[in-house]
């Protein structure tokens, strides 16, 4: 298992009711510090799990420090007490275009429901911009 799969994390919800409906998630490890480590997942998952009261990061529960809007700015960041995995290794992209990436996500498999992670190979394609919030953001066409 390389790096990225062991810095990527399943989120699922301390709720029965979000459990029932087959909802999980994925994240990654970008942060530590003391017994914490700080994870990024996007703000349809905190969602899609049940609403903040309710984030499971490898079944510990987390508490969501920021959160954007789902519509715009779909991010979250988590913090977790007492899991320590690595970090992801983050690289800068102002110059990425035919730049090779791969990506790890959790998914739902079958009609038992079983929960895969599965890695993506790819390359970048063209850099493009959203704005929200007066504030700009880099996004680049994934070629998978």
């Amino acid at each position: 298992m390389s790096n990225l799969e062991e810095s990527i994390v399943l989120i699922t919800s301390a709720s029965d009711n979000s459990r029932k409906a087959d909802v999980i998630g994925t994240g990654f490890a970008f942060y530590q510090e003391n017994n914490y480590t700080y994870f990024l997942t996007c703000a349809h998952v905190v969602e899609d799990v049940g609403g903040e009261e309710n984030v499971l990061v490898n079944n510990i529960r987390a508490k969501v420090l920021a959160i954007g809007d789902v519509k715009g700015f779909d991010l979250a960041v988590l913090r977790v007490e007492k899991l320590n995995v690595p970090l992801l290794q983050l690289i800068s992209l102002s110059e990425a275009k035919n730049r090779m990436f791969r990506t790890a996500g959790h998914y739902l498999y079958g009609e038992e429901k079983k929960i895969l992670l599965e890695t993506v190979d790819g390359t970048l394609g063209k850099k493009r911009f959203a704005r929200q919030n007066d504030e700009k953001v880099a996004a680049w066409k994934l070629l998978i």
